[in-house]
């Protein structure tokens, strides 16, 4: 036992042969010790086995699911009677926030640590359910300001607090409804009140970070690197919005539905951790949101995480995070990418043109504008202007393909959408040349052609002639900085204007 309580979940899993023995016995000291006075048998604390099963339903289902459901043990036990039993301890131990007894008070932590890792699963969630002074027990958790007089050193790595687990338990339950409908009422007072009183603000792109702290070193270098591009998006992390909070979850969760993606630094804390896992399955399951995930060092998804990143681009730093600087550039080309469009990260009402005195960037090398400070002189403005960061990279653009993130960044550098960007599918730079190239004999041919192809893929709806103008000008100005040799022309087409006209 003590080997156990000693070791990562990891370590207690590579022994497969004997792990189902383990379980047995685990689960059979927690049967016998629930029927003593002092909770303990054959020299244990009934929170000792407790505090291992929190560790082995970690990482892996499979040990939840073997003993829930096959584990033997004397008299045998089953799913239901199983769950009963982890119930009946919780009603037991669920006034030791009241006490001094910091073993009573883990035992508590690990049995909604437990819960928690139940809840996760649909199959067994439902029977939690059924169980109304189960949920009654747990709801009172969620209200309850005492946890903080546990000690930290109580509450291991592999477990949540006692009020971060009632509360993922309830969500994974749909049993938080009531404080979300009061926090909803609220939002659409307030939303009311200020979309009858601001009009034509437009808000920046937000960015939220999720994150396991102790990855804080990591976090902290990502964070410096994207607060750089504060003029750009805005940037939402619980260090900073979550200070003096009533609820913590409520505040994360309004993170989440506001932010137009949501970067994930995934790790082994990352994965091992319930309060991350709830953070990532509710920004991908329920709000559906753009994932950037970044994974730290070997870390390999698996499991709950691996299924749900599958199709996903990701970033991997392995080494040192400054020393990477091509990884910098991609984890900021992705980000870009990844926008909605109808959530430009460029200021509209700024230029990436220099003035007069500068020379304008190639358009394969976009750079995030700066905004001019107000009291500057022209040369100050040039010079924040060329040390603006790149956000595409230096690659040329025949150097370009649909996979390394370039061509989705270029249309959304352009305020391009989606739709127009899925309707030409460039698979390369080469591609946008050479049709730029032929965009440019005769340009309203090319949009009449795409007009009825954009109504047929789009369910008959109209291409905006205005966008296409914006996309014929800028493969225009492409083709300009990537010279290439003239394409054979028709006499006929020859004079035609290079840009579209609007009727």
């Amino acid at each position: 036992m003590a080997l156990a309580l000693l070791s990562t979940p990891e370590e207690l899993k590579r022994d497969k042969k004997g792990m189902n023995i383990v379980l047995n016995q685990l689960l059979q000291i927690v049967i016998d010790a629930a029927k003593s006075d002092r909770y303990r048998h054959d020299g244990f604390h009934v929170s000792e086995p407790l505090g291992v099963l929190v560790k082995m339903f970690v990482v892996e289902e499979r040990t939840l699911d073997y003993v829930l459901c096959h584990a033997e043990t004397q008299p045998s036990s089953d799913m239901h009677s199983t769950i009963r039993l982890f119930a009946s301890l919780l009603f037991k131990f669920a006034d030791v926030l009241k006490g001094t007894d910091r073993l009573e008070q883990f035992t508590l932590i690990a049995l909604l640590n437990i819960f928690w890792s139940i809840s996760f699963q649909e199959i067994y969630a439902s029977e939690l359910i059924q169980d109304q002074e189960l949920i009654i027990t747990i709801q009172k958790f969620v209200e309850n300001d005492q946890e903080e007089e546990i000690l930290e050193q109580y509450k291991p790595r592999s477990m949540e607090g006692v009020k971060e687990a009632a509360h993922g338990i309830l969500h994974n339950l749909n049993r938080d409804n009531k404080n979300e409908i009061i926090v909803d009422k609220k939002n659409e007072s307030l939303d009311a009140l200020i979309s009858n009183s601001i009009v034509g603000i437009q808000m920046k792109p937000s960015i939220m970070i999720s994150y396991s702290h102790g990855d804080d070193v990591f976090c902290n270098k990502v964070l410096d690197l994207l607060t750089k591009q504060s003029n750009v998006f805005e940037i939402w992390i619980d260090r900073t919005h979550c200070q003096g909070v009533e609820d913590l979850w409520e505040s994360i969760a309004d993170g989440m539905e506001k932010a137009s993606i949501i970067v994930c630094l995934l790790s082994s804390q990352y994965f091992e951790s319930k309060s991350c896992r709830k953070e990532f399955i509710y920004a991908t399951d329920s709000l559906k949101k753009k994932i950037v995930p970044v994974l730290i060092e070997h870390f390999e998804p698996k499991g709950w995480l691996g299924i749900r990143m599958t199709g996903m681009k990701y970033i991997r730093f392995r080494g040192l995070f400054e020393s990477e600087q091509s990884k910098m550039t991609e984890f900021l080309n992705t980000i870009l990418a990844s926008f909605p469009s109808t959530k430009t990260p460029i200021n509209e009402n700024t230029s990436t043109q220099l003035p007069n005195h500068g020379t304008p960037p190639p358009s394969n090398h976009l750079m995030l504008p700066l905004s001019p400070p107000t009291h500057q002189s022209l040369s100050s403005f040039n010079t924040l202007a060329t040390q603006s960061i790149p956000v595409v990279s230096q690659r040329p653009c025949n150097q370009w393909t649909s996979s390394n993130g370039d061509i989705h960044a270029w249309f959304a550098y352009h305020r391009l959408s989606t739709e127009l960007r899925d309707l030409f599918d460039f698979q390369t730079g080469e591609e946008m040349l050479d049709y730029a190239q032929l965009l440019i004999k005769d340009c309203e041919k090319q949009m009449n052609i795409y007009a009825r192809i954009f109504a047929k893929k789009y369910n008959g709806n109209d291409m905006p002639p205005h966008e296409f103008n914006r996309f014929a000008k800028a493969l225009e100005q492409l083709l300009r900085d990537n010279p290439r040799s003239p394409m054979k022309t028709n006499p006929s087409t020859s004079n035609k204007s290079s840009t579209c006209t609007i009727l």
